[in-house]
């Protein structure tokens, strides 16, 4: 009998083929990619839906500066009104500074009001009461602007007209002889007037000025306005004069440098002098730039420093 031969080690058995799972249908998969996405867009709608008719968010931490034309405009009026009513006019002008204008805040404010004043904002009795006292807050302080003839006239209260009788006798210098004049009758009535009082001025002290020599800041005069607690005021005058010519700036239009601070290009070989018109004297030293080295040993142009200090 011939015997079968075991086939060789090397040789190895052929593995069974996996298995292979049941895959889902097709349908039930694809119903439920479809339905997920449905509802997605389902709920974006509702949800912008419902936050465009619950209204937009309301706008919070908002700086002056970043309002719109029209709503700096009214809050330029908003300040005019807390002004007639406080009289503080240096709170008013940081209000008016931190706008951030191009120029002179106070013009700005008569710029506002003449807008205003060229709609329909005086079509109402307290919009033209607002503009008044917009209006009396600017002129108070040299400025004009097309508001005021755009108002309308101011009703004065009319005075009352004395009854005549014709039949009455003409009133004679003496009293009729039998009738006696009582003290009460002779004595004088004395009438109570309200006057308008104007906030009082400031008045200011320049102290030395002291020089700096820069290569960025070059031929600079620097000025700052301050109380006497070293505090910076904006919104004061401040003139520069040289020759014939003078230029009249105010502090505080480079917040950025400080609520008081303001400077003055200068050309070389002009003298200057610097004041604040009606409320503090020159500066008793001319202002004059010339050639000055940096502590780097570059050359440049030197520059002052100029400080007016409130007397109170």
């Amino acid at each position: 009998m011939e015997r079968k031969l075991p086939p060789p080690a090397w040789v190895r058995p052929r593995p069974p083929p996996p298995q292979r799972e049941p895959e889902e249908p097709r349908s039930q998969s694809f119903f439920s990619y479809g339905f997920f996405s449905f509802a997605l867009v389902v709920g974006l709608v509702l949800g912008l839906g419902a936050s465009w008719a619950m209204g937009p968010l309301p706008e919070r931490n908002t700086e002056p500066f970043q309002l719109k034309q029209q709503d700096r405009n009214h809050y330029m009026i908003a300040i005019a009104l807390e002004y007639e009513h406080s009289g503080d006019l240096h709170r008013a002008l940081e209000k008016l500074v931190a706008l951030r204008p191009l120029g002179d805040p106070l013009q700005a404010l008569a710029d506002a009001a003449c807008e205003l004043a060229s709609s329909d904002y005086i079509n109402n009795e307290s919009g033209v009461k607002a503009l008044r006292m917009a209006a009396r807050m600017y002129t108070a302080q040299g400025r004009s602007g097309c508001a005021e003839p755009l108002l309308p006239a101011e009703d004065l209260p009319d005075k009352p007209a004395a009854a005549s009788d014709p039949a009455a006798p003409l009133p004679s210098s003496t009293p009729p002889p039998t009738k006696t004049p009582s003290r009460r009758a002779s004595r004088a009535t004395a009438t109570l007037r309200a006057v308008a009082t104007s906030v009082p001025q400031r008045t200011f002290s320049p102290l030395p000025a002291s020089t700096f020599c820069d290569t960025v800041d070059r031929a600079v005069i620097e000025v700052k306005i301050v109380d006497y607690l070293g505090r910076g005021i904006p919104g004061q005058r401040i003139r520069v004069r040289w020759g014939d010519e003078e230029n009249v700036f105010l502090s505080g239009l480079k917040p950025e440098r400080g609520t008081g601070y303001a400077d003055f290009q200068m050309d070389e070989g002009i003298s200057y002098s610097i004041d604040m018109p009606g409320a503090s004297d020159a500066l008793r030293a001319d202002l004059t730039t010339g050639r000055c080295y940096t502590e780097s040993g570059r050359e440049s142009l030197k520059s002052f420093r100029v400080t007016f200090r409130a007397d109170s």
